[in-house]
């Protein structure tokens, strides 16, 4: 793409050195008639004509000689640097003219300028450069090119650059370039749009809900999702009605009002789950309100029947629990508690605490502890029963223990428990004939 502005510089340019040729060409034509008529050419004419066509050429121009003293440079050269060109050495180029590397900050080496090559011999092309003086402050981007100048038999006479100020061009790329990023980045959101429009829709298509939004006048302006169905609608039927006239409920009000709302609306046929968010703008004012509505009718009643069969199990293992621990009242004063299976921790806290309920209840003056159905005892079952004979004790009944089997009075002596404090017979009959005996006669 051609750089604005540009065009018209190159044609002036042509027009310029066409006319400079004709120039040149009438005047190789006045030296050839001269020389016919035996009269010298006018070098001194020739050489003013030389400069003043560099000095109008839009580009910078630099002559130095084979020692690196700058011998000529025309207007835009001077305009660009900001200065006039002096005798600096090559070493000090750099500094002297404030030229530094295309990030303008780091200075460019002397010796490694095109004008500075073009006196070793070297043909460079377009090389960047960047030159900061104090009339011009924020900087010039040029590009130089550089050829060595030799005679006709060869010798290396200087070398001259030629540079053109390229900042236009760079601001016009960086412009260029910076809209090229910008027209990535929208076309990469409407991409990224697109694709959360059909995931979406998607959503829409194939889950029982329903999403909609209102405006803060509670007018609907979207209506959509498979859920519709199941509310007797079509999709988009609610766009453009008001919301708080179809479902007077104060919902959609306080979420007008900035509320978030999350409500199940317990219908008779159908039940609802809604979300409402409020769409807020910078100075807290509510543009619109979003709005998802499930169907949670088969999810509810799943939970329900779920939760009756939980009731239910609890029912059932609270008659196991007492089925474990039946406090029996065997005669009057007697009771009597069969042991079946293993007593944990859980086990002989309840059993502890329904035995003493029943012992103060009725007032009871003996307690069988039958362990007929108790085949393993472990130091911790001992102790359980130990604690809960104590317990009896101290309000002011008498506990027996009944049934001990063999392998479970091998175990209680190999564990060394104390059992003298505790009275023991072999069968449930035994203590409950011993316990009768004790009773007072009425």
């Amino acid at each position: 793409m051609v750089q604005p502005g540009l065009e018209e510089e190159c044609a002036a340019l042509r027009a310029r050195v066409v006319e400079l040729e004709a120039r040149l060409a009438a005047t190789e034509a006045a030296g050839k008639d001269q020389h016919r008529a035996g009269s010298a050419p006018d070098a001194e004419s020739e050489l003013s004509l030389l400069r003043a066509a560099l000095h109008t050429l839009a580009d910078g121009v630099i002559v130095c000689d084979r020692e690196g003293r700058l011998v000529y440079s025309n207007a835009a050269a001077e305009a660009m640097l900001g200065q006039a060109t002096t005798d600096a050495r090559p070493p000090d180029w750099s500094e002297r003219y404030g030229l530094f590397l295309p990030d303008g900050v780091t200075p460019f080496p002397s010796s490694e300028l095109p004008l500075s090559r073009a006196m070793r011999g070297e043909v460079t092309d377009r090389v960047e450069m960047f030159t900061r003086s104090e009339q011009h402050p924020e900087g010039v981007s040029m590009a130089v090119s550089g050829r060595p100048v030799r005679g006709k038999d060869g010798d290396l006479l200087g070398a001259v650059v030629v540079f053109c100020n390229i900042g236009e061009r760079k601001r016009y790329e960086a412009e260029r370039e910076r809209r090229q990023r910008a027209d990535a980045r929208r076309t990469a959101a409407e991409k990224e749009r697109l694709r959360m429009a059909r995931l979406l829709q998607g959503l829409l298509d194939n889950l029982d809900v329903v999403v909609w939004a209102v405006d803060p006048k509670g007018i609907c302006t979207f209506h959509e999702g498979r859920g519709v169905e199941s509310a007797g609608l079509t999709r988009g039927q609610l766009v453009g009605q008001n919301f708080l006239d179809v479902y007077p409920s104060d919902h959609v009000a306080r979420a007008l009002a900035g509320n978030h709302i999350h409500v199940i609306d317990d219908g008779e046929e159908v039940i609802w789950e809604h979300w409402m968010v409020p769409v807020t703008e910078d100075d807290k004012r509510v543009s619109e309100v979003i709005g998802m509505s499930v169907n949670i009718t088969e999810a509810h009643h799943a939970k329900k029947e779920i939760e009756a069969k939980l009731a239910l199990i609890e029912r059932q293992q609270e008659v196991i629990l007492n089925l474990e621990t039946p406090v029996i009242q065997v005669w009057d004063h007697v009771l009597t508690l069969p042991m079946v299976g293993v007593v944990d921790s859980r086990r002989a806290a309840r059993v502890t605490d329904d035995l003493l309920a029943a012992v103060s209840r009725t007032q009871a003056r003996f307690a069988i502890l039958d362990l007929t159905g108790v085949e393993v005892v472990d130091t911790a079952t001992a102790g359980h029963m130990l604690n809960i004979l104590s317990a009896v004790r101290l309000l002011g009944a008498e506990g027996i223990i009944t049934g001990i089997r063999p392998t479970v009075a091998q175990t209680m002596v190999s564990l060394g428990l104390d059992l003298t404090r505790v009275r023991t017979l072999a069968t449930l009959r035994d203590g409950l004939s011993f316990a009768i005996r004790r009773l007072p006669s009425s």
